[in-house]
């Protein structure tokens, strides 16, 4: 796509719950977990291709847009504090609303995505995912974008303050079932569970660490990794202690690997691993629990400088398996304060350490997002987008068939160029390829 891109903005509007908010439920307190997360917005986009012949395209854009916005109401009703303002360590759900954009662009859908430009997807979200006001302003805001074919791109940004990626995939599923008129589909969140789980601490005597991603500028590439590939990558990947190896494993492990082959210093590296809570606690939380459920673990790379896929998904393997033994059962305990506030420590102090190569791993898989269909068909593409302030992270989503990975990787400008050129990840994924509408 070149650089003549536009997204006009043609019309916002601050879309209320359907309801008022009832009386009992104008205050929601925040957990440990969500005021330990820094200000920032997840930012999802789901791409959909037109159907409509052109003489329809504008009546049925409109008609879309009306839909979408009373679904959404309805939808904010079941969701409301998504609706309030953050107040000190408080959600005010005062039904002030959420920001709902639509926004006309000046080209194709196919023109996006052949192949799309990470860095130029950020036109379809409707705030900078970095932007303090999550912790401060708006929780939720969404853009709708139609092109000329009458494809569109929703554009959702929810406050890492009070969400999970899960969470908002929750949300996005059920506006989305709302919207088509399926409401057995939609679901009831579960709110208080995270508070409920780790409540909040009134009296701290000592400062919250606040749980950040590597600073400092990077650069994103996209790599998709077939699902014809997966089945063969498990097979190298696999060892007599781990013969089936998951594919978020292998495919975690290659990228580990050929990260560090591409650091210029042969210094240990650590990866930390995000992990969704809400099947790992005893007894497990609600399966629409709302919040910021997740913690980590991290594992070290091997001391030698020949690293073995089969190694590394060893030790993501053991640590899943020690976090799931020892980290959870602590959060269980009366020491689930000390032990958050340690680990958050530690992390911290291994992410500032220069002899280290610190990387953090995400996996987004298995959450659903492509099952958002809003009466015109599921997504075409489900993305993120590209350059965020920061560098050394691996983000895994589902493709399209729910068997493939598309891993976005952020590395420094140097490391990119000797990491997108390595042979065995090329061996089993494609770099950037176009989204086939």
């Amino acid at each position: 796509m070149t650089t003549d891109l536009k997204v006009e903005t043609f019309r916002t509007e601050s879309i209320k719950p359907s309801s008022p908010t009832p009386l009992n439920l104008k205050t929601f307190e925040l957990s440990l977990l969500d005021r330990m997360t820094p200000p920032m917005y997840i930012p999802l986009i789901f791409w959909y291709t037109g159907n409509a012949a052109a003489d329809d395209r504008f009546l049925e854009a409109e008609e879309r847009f009306h839909r979408m916005k009373k679904s959404l109401s309805e939808t904010l009703t079941r969701f409301y504090p998504f609706a309030g303002r953050i107040s000190d360590c408080l959600i005010d759900c005062n039904d002030e609303g959420v920001d709902y954009i639509e926004a006309r662009v000046n080209c194709v859908l196919h023109d996006i995505l052949k192949p799309p430009n990470g860095e130029l997807l950020a036109e379809f979200l409707p705030i900078q995912t970095e932007s303090n006001e999550a912790a401060t302003g708006r929780l939720l805001l969404v853009k709708v974008n139609f092109f000329e074919c009458g494809g569109m791109a929703v554009g959702v940004c929810l406050s890492h303050k009070i969400a999970d990626l899960y969470t908002l995939s929750k949300f996005v599923n059920t506006w989305a079932a709302i919207t088509r008129g399926s409401n057995e589909a939609a679901v009831f969140p579960e709110f208080g569970c995270a508070t409920s789980f780790l409540p909040p601490q009134k009296d701290l005597s000592f400062t919250i660490p606040a749980m950040e991603f590597n600073p400092g500028k990077g650069v994103s590439r996209r790599f998709v990794f077939d699902s014809s590939k997966i089945p063969i990558l498990k097979a190298c990947t696999a060892s007599t202690t781990v013969p089936q190896p998951t594919r978020v494993e292998a495919v975690t492990a290659l990228i580990w690997k050929c990260a560090i082959a591409a650091s210029p210093s042969p210094s240990p590296s650590v990866l930390r691993q995000v992990v969704n809570l809400r099947k790992r606690v005893n007894p497990p939380l609600p399966e629409n629990a709302v919040g910021y459920l997740v913690s980590y673990f991290t594992v070290n790379s091997p001391e030698s400088t020949e690293t073995e896929s089969q190694v590394l998904v060893k030790r993501l393997r053991d640590g899943i398996r020690e976090f799931s033994e020892n980290y959870v059962k602590k959060l269980e305990g009366s020491d689930a304060v000390s032990t958050i506030f340690e680990a958050a420590k530690e992390v911290g102090n291994l992410s500032r350490r220069d002899d280290i190569k610190f990387y953090n791993s995400l996996s987004w898989c298995r959450f659903g997002v492509y099952e958002a269909d809003f009466g015109w068909g599921k997504p075409t593409w489900v993305s993120v987008k590209g350059a965020p302030d920061a560098s050394n992270i691996f983000l895994l989503m589902d493709g399209r068939d729910g068997e493939g990975i598309e891993a976005w990787v952020w590395l420094n400008e140097a490391e990119m160029g000797l990491f997108e050129r390595n042979h065995e990840l090329l061996a089993f994924a494609s770099v950037n390829p176009s989204v086939h509408c």
